[in-house]
């Protein structure tokens, strides 16, 4: 696709982003797809990420599976709200600066967790899940815990409710 432009003298370097969504869920619970797609390419899109094509499958998976899947990844046998996987550099091996032009990842998420730590933290499931659904979207881009990482979650949920 060929971008229009009003001053063709200009030259601009855009870059176009290919990204896929697949949503799984593995529950009960209705999740709403536009927001997850929007929540994702949204993040995307705040990271600055340097990429030809972002895949990513989102899985919403009961308690029991997560505290499954948590206990192999993280050898903590609970349930947790969110977990993410870079799938090209596999998990806990995550860093920008490795990071290919087509970035592929998973983020496996638990509705029954989500659910609680909204009314613990007295927001809206939606809100919550946007929360935790970008702050697994940075992980799978690369990003580590830090100040920059947070500002752009927050950003992020600013944006998206608006």
């Amino acid at each position: 696709m060929e971008p229009f432009c009003f001053f063709p003298n200009l030259r601009i370097l855009l870059i176009y982003m290919r990204v896929n969504i697949e949503i799984n869920n593995l529950t009960r619970r209705k999740i709403d797809p536009e927001l997850v797609k929007k929540v994702v390419r949204k993040t995307v899109k705040l990271s600055g990420a340097d990429a030809a094509s972002f895949e990513l499958s989102v899985v919403f998976a009961g308690e029991a599976e997560m505290r499954k899947i948590y206990r192999e990844y993280k050898g903590k046998n609970k349930s947790t709200d969110v977990l993410s996987f870079q799938l090209d550099l596999g998990y806990n091996k995550k860093s920008r600066k490795n990071l290919s032009k087509n970035i592929s990842g998973e983020i496996i998420l638990c509705p029954a967790v989500i659910a609680k730590n909204a009314r613990e933290n007295e927001v809206s499931f939606s809100s919550e899940l946007a929360f935790v659904l970008s702050h697994g979207t940075l992980h799978v881009l690369g990003w580590n815990h830090s100040r920059k990482m947070y500002e752009l979650q927050d950003e992020a949920m600013m944006q998206i409710h608006e």
